[in-house]
């Protein structure tokens, strides 16, 4: 009497949860891989090509900013009660350095087999500068307009139109970093194939 048989009631399963259970052979693994990559390089490609506008929007805006002769932000327009200042001394040569370091940040989103990169080799100079340059001194090089324009005293509208340069650069460091880990990601699941023998 202790030992009662459970009974355990007939459950139909749908023809989804089949495929939960599916062990998949060599072959179907290497062509899920193969899936998951092409996905991975289209949306890379359309980021690079999104990162790429905003850069070349950033640059336009700059370029645009130290032709203009009133030295204004362009920001001014959204609080037009704040404070107009005069514009930061030296704002060509500072708004040519954030040209200089966004041209620099296109340059990183190119790919390496790319005509650009190869035809702005420095061999020929005396002195060795690589470009583009390293990301590390893209990302600490922005810092140093808005730094200039709160030295300065400048309201918050022109230190925030300085700090755009900074905000891009950050915004291509983390669609970098997440390409890179989806690279990564993929990678470690090649690793992790296995041999089903008789799947």
């Amino acid at each position: 009497m202790t030992q009662i048989r459970q009974r355990i009631p007939f459950q139909f399963s749908e023809e989804g949860d089949q495929d939960d259970h599916h062990i998949l052979d060599e072959q179907e693994q290497e062509e899920l891989i193969d899936r998951l990559r092409q996905a991975s390089s289209s949306s890379n490609a359309i980021y690079l090509r999104g990162l790429q506008a905003v850069v070349g929007l950033s640059i336009l805006l700059h370029g645009v900013y130290s032709l203009r002769s009133p030295r204004q932000s362009p920001f001014a327009v959204l609080a037009p009660d704040a404070p107009t200042e005069a514009p930061v001394p030296l704002a060509t040569l500072v708004a040519f350095l954030q040209i200089a370091i966004l041209c620099n940040l296109s340059l990183n989103l190119l790919p390496q087999s790319h005509p650009l990169r190869h035809a702005l080799r420095t061999d020929a100079l005396p002195f060795q500068l690589p470009l583009p340059l390293s990301h590390l001194v893209a990302l600490l090089s922005p810092v140093l307009a808005p730094a200039y324009a709160l030295l300065l005293g400048q309201s918050w509208v022109d230190t925030l139109w300085w700090s755009t340069t900074g905000i891009v650069v950050a915004l291509v460091a983390v669609i970098l970093r997440w390409m890179k880990e989806e690279e990564n990601e993929i990678a470690e699941l090649e690793h992790l194939r296995y041999t089903a023998r008789g799947a």
